[in-house]
């Protein structure tokens, strides 16, 4: 009896965990500032597939501005584009730091280092912008990343 208890105590923290997990996703609103938009990427590329496979790129795809997502997207294209030579090592990286750079009316450009699986530190400059019109008004989304560049080395 007791063990049939646990069970199904388990069994339930099991389905409101699993609900938990895939409700994660976070979207575009007005009150993320430019860094946890980046932030938000970020973390979502470090643990990609958590909740489940490509949980991350989805979660990059959902804060890409429309006109990067008119240049990369559909969500497929996009997805293959990071797991490509230059972007794939953005998956599953060990560590990230966020610097603001520059900015101007609508836009901020942040230098964002990130520490490869391999040990390798890379630069991005990653530069989001909040949107005009439509559907995303008022909100940061990203506009542009760079190609990496070789920063040093990491722990």
């Amino acid at each position: 009896m007791l063990y049939r208890a646990i069970f199904t105590v388990l069994i339930c923290l099991l389905c409101f965990s699993t609900t938990a997990r895939t409700a994660e996703l976070v979207y575009p609103n007005p009150d993320i500032a430019p860094a946890e938009v980046i932030a938000i990427q970020l973390n979502g590329l470090q643990y990609n597939d958590s909740p489940e496979t490509d949980a991350g790129i989805r979660q990059t795809w959902a804060f890409a501005h429309p006109r990067n997502r008119a240049m990369t997207g559909p969500l497929p294209r996009f997805a293959s584009m990071l797991k490509g030579p230059g972007y794939d090592m953005m998956l599953n990286h060990a560590s990230h730091h966020i610097v603001p750079a520059n900015s101007g009316d609508g836009w901020r450009q942040f230098d964002v280092f990130m520490e490869a699986g391999n040990g390798k530190v890379m630069q991005f400059a990653w530069i989001v912008e909040k949107v005009t019109e439509g559907r995303f008004k008022d909100c940061w989304m990203t506009v542009a990343v760079s190609a990496p560049r070789l920063a040093g080395q990491g722990s």
